[in-house]
C-alpha cells in the first residue's frame, strides 16, 4: 500500500502544480481562456494579486507534496513513539540495538556480535549476527539468548519484541600468537 500512497501523492502534486501554473498564466494575462472559464478569467484578471498568491501557494504545496516523505514512515524507521497521559516517549532504533547488544555481552560464547533492529507495523524484529566459540551448544545458547533479549527489552522499554533471530556466522577461532 505504501507504493500506491506515494503514487497518489505524486499524481495529486502534479495536478496541483499544473493548476497553479494555469492560474499564474491566466492571472497575468499570458493565456486567454474562453467559454466555461470566462468568469474565472475575469475574476483572476480583476484580482491579479489574489490570483498570483493562490497560484504561488498551490505551487508550493504541490512541490512540498512531491518532495515530502511521510512522517509516520520516518518515525517507524527512526524509532518508536509511546504515548501516555503524561506525554510521549520516543525510543530510537539505536536504543533497542544497544539494549540487545548489552545482553549479548554477558555471553562469553559470543564473539563479533552485530545487532540490527527493524521496525514495522507488525512489530519490532531483532537480528543478532554472531560467531560462537568452539564446543558451544547452539540450541541451548540461542534459546536462552532470545529469551533474555525479549525480557530485557520488555523490562527496560515496556515494548515487546515480536521476533529475535540469531544468525551464527561461524565458529570463532582465537588468532595464533607468534
Amino acid at each position: 500500500m505504501k507504493g500506491f500512497d506515494k503514487f497518489l501523492l505524486v499524481v495529486f502534486s502534479i495536478v496541483i502544480i499544473i493548476l497553479a501554473v494555469c492560474i499564474l498564466l491566466v492571472s497575468t494575462g499570458v493565456v486567454d481562456i474562453t467559454g466555461a472559464f470566462s468568469n474565472i478569467k475575469m475574476w483572476l484578471l480583476q484580482n491579479k494579486l489574489s490570483g498570483v498568491v493562490i497560484g504561488a501557494v498551490l505551487a508550493i504545496l504541490g512541490l512540498i507534496g512531491v518532495f515530502a516523505s511521510s512522517d509516520t514512515n520516518e518515525e517507524r524507521k527512526g524509532g518508536l513513539a509511546i504515548k501516555s497521559e503524561k506525554g510521549t516517549v520516543y525510543i530510537t532504533r539505536d536504543t533497542f540495538e544497544n539494549i540487545i547488544y548489552g545482553v549479548t555481552k554477558s555471553y562469553a560464547e559470543l564473539k563479533n556480535v552485530k545487532v540490527d533492529v527493524s521496525m514495522s507495523e507488525e512489530g519490532i524484529l531483532a537480528n543478532v549476527y554472531t560467531s560462537i566459540l568452539p564446543d558451544t551448544v547452539v540450541p541451548t545458547l540461542t534459546a536462552k539468548l532470545q529469551e533474555n533479549i525479549k525480557s530485557s527489552v520488555l523490562k527496560q522499554t515496556t515494548v515487546e519484541i515480536k521476533e529475535v533471530n540469531v544468525k551464527i556466522r561461524g565458529v570463532y577461532v582465537e588468532p595464533q600468537k607468534k
